[in-house]
């Protein structure tokens, strides 16, 4: 097999992390912590849906991303009520190449195992605490009442600190040989319409903000 990436390949990550912390009136003393994250959000593999290369596996056989749509050998299928052409396909094709980052830089070319690593993730955790300590038979007593901000950034902005995921890694489907033995294949359909983009938002815990409030005595 040639070379390619890990199954388990992080990607990249960045991070950063600062608190600072003043006392006041000699009784209080307040906190603020700031976590910054930047990571990339998976992998993933372009493949065919089906057998193409009619060794017996199905789902693992790498696309050829082709050149232009005279290297496209589609087939017409019908979805639904929509009967797709081979022409129709092309184009769409040739359009779902271009808006997407990996296809478009390696037109004329097999996709790489494990080569399509997702857009990163920017996300901030804010901590804000606020403590009243009064010092009794010679040790520091200090009530503290705390405010963790999970992926802050998106309490401002509901667009930050989400995250995106592929619509689907294998956009190509039925593959088959045609009368010539030429491969020929169908672009996968979503709701009775061929597939137009790459990425979708991702809807988990860690793409909205989350804020818990805890209240404790330190002695």
């Amino acid at each position: 097999p040639g070379v390619a990436y890990s199954a388990s390949s992080p990607g990249h990550r960045v991070f950063a992390a600062g608190s600072y912390t003043f006392e006041w009136l000699k009784a209080l003393a307040t906190s603020v912590s700031v976590v910054f994250e930047a990571y990339t959000n998976g992998q993933a593999s372009y493949t065919f849906s089906g057998d193409a290369n009619g060794d017996g596996g199905t789902s693992n056989d790498l696309l050829y991303i082709a050149r232009d749509q005279s290297e496209m050998n589609f087939q017409t299928f019908t979805s639904g009520t929509r009967t797709f052409t081979p022409a129709e396909q092309a184009a769409a094709w040739d359009a779902y190449i271009s808006q997407d980052a990996y296809l478009s830089e390696h037109r004329g070319e097999y996709a790489v195992r494990g080569a399509v690593f997702l857009p990163m993730v920017f996300r901030t955790d804010l901590s804000i605490s606020q403590d009243i300590f009064k010092s009794i038979a010679g040790r520091r007593n200090s009530l503290q009442f705390r405010v963790d901000i999970a992926n802050f950034g998106n309490l401002l902005n509901s667009d930050w600190g989400v995250g995106q995921r592929l619509v689907n890694a294998q956009p190509l489907t039925n593959p088959s040989a045609d009368a010539t033995g030429r491969l020929q294949y169908r672009m996968r359909a979503v709701n009775n319409e061929l597939m137009s983009k790459s990425l979708e938002t991702t809807a988990g815990f860690s793409d909205v903000y989350s804020v818990m409030f805890s209240l404790r005595y330190q002695f």
